[in-house]
């Protein structure tokens, strides 16, 4: 987790490391001196990218694990929540067109 912290610290001026540089007129961020970001910066901005993708999937399957019947569940209640409000919408809407259409 010292990569992370290291990142911060190098690029206290994006809001993610996975950002890079932003403007286009900064040196790059590593220090090296370049008018743009430098490979050796753009290979370390991508194993960062590359690493929380892994543990995003990593993540994933852990939570399905634990919790994805639950959130299937949840899942089917939204939808049918979502499916009755649009169709109650659609009858209230219809309703309104006859009210304003006497």
């Amino acid at each position: 987790m010292s990569d992370t912290n290291q990142c911060s610290s190098e690029t206290h001026h994006n809001t993610s490391c996975e950002m890079g540089m932003h403007d286009h007129h900064s040196k790059c961020p590593c220090g090296c001196g370049s008018e743009h970001p430098c490979y050796m910066h753009m290979w370390k901005v991508a194993f960062h990218e590359a690493k929380k993708s892994v543990m995003v999937d990593i993540l994933k399957v852990k939570i399905k694990n634990v919790y994805g019947q639950k959130m299937e569940e949840t899942a089917d209640l939204m939808l049918e929540a979502m499916e009755a409000k649009k169709n109650g919408e659609t009858t209230l809407k219809n309703k309104l067109h006859d009210i304003w259409e006497k």
